[in-house]
């Protein structure tokens, strides 16, 4: 069991559709190592594309397993890349999945939440609002002539979040284009805020009257959510 056995099925039922249409890209993580790292500052006057506008749809998912899957690390995207898209203004998701061993994982959520703010790329520019599971970014016109692409983006991610000495694999997926299809993993999106939210409530708010909760009916479902109540009691105790 893990924290999140229940969106985790839901993400993996959600690919499998989506590439039984063969709507699913995999990017080569070696291809894409080389952009520049370093924090960007665009002007909407300096703004080619614009990627998970608040009127468009727009989803940013982190989870994590201990539990092994098939394939490495992967890049993957639903939708078109930076290059092919039709407008300024894009619908955008991004998932990470974190695949490792996780035996403080208030601690781990922590240290993979840093190393996605941290991932800076040359002419990208990212807002992302964890309690709205929710991303924003900006992409510079140097950037977009200069070849800049989703591969690029999910290779730096992969990279930085396997720094951690926790971390054993990653994916990154992307979904541009469709509204529709960053829909059909809101409900995911939904449980994976509510989870997140009760285990970080009960380790920096050190509350456990699980009466007066607005996560019980979240713990009820999730046991290593109870599992992660029960080490906070004994670490109280000593």
């Amino acid at each position: 069991m893990g924290l999140f056995d229940s969106p985790l099925q839901q993400l993996e039922d959600f690919l499998a559709l989506q590439r039984a249409s063969h709507k699913v890209r995999e990017f080569p993580l070696h291809a894409a190592w080389d952009w520049p790292e370093e924090s960007s500052l665009i002007l909407e006057e300096d703004t080619a594309l614009e990627l998970g506008h608040p009127g468009l749809g727009s989803l940013s998912l982190l989870l994590w397993t201990e539990g092994a899957w098939a394939d490495g690390d992967q890049v993957l995207l639903l939708g078109p890349d930076l290059n092919e898209m039709k407008t300024g203004r894009e619908p955008f998701a991004q998932v990470l999945l974190v695949r490792g061993s996780f035996a403080d994982e208030y601690e781990c959520y922590q240290k993979l939440r840093e190393a996605v703010y941290d991932t800076k790329l040359r002419g990208l520019m990212t807002r992302v609002l964890p309690s709205r599971q929710t991303i924003w970014s900006r992409v510079n016109h140097e950037a977009l002539e200069n070849g800049f692409s989703l591969a690029h983006l999910g290779a730096a991610l992969v990279r930085r979040l396997k720094e951690a000495a926790f971390v054993s694999g990653a994916r990154a997926l992307f979904i541009t284009g469709s509204a529709r299809d960053i829909a059909g993993l809101e409900s995911a999106g939904r449980e994976t805020a509510r989870i997140t939210s009760a285990m970080v409530k009960m380790s920096e708010e050190m509350s456990y009257d699980c009466a007066s909760c607005e996560f019980r009916d979240v713990c009820e479902q999730v046991p290593d959510l109870r599992q992660i109540r029960e080490k906070l009691l004994a670490r109280k105790r000593r």
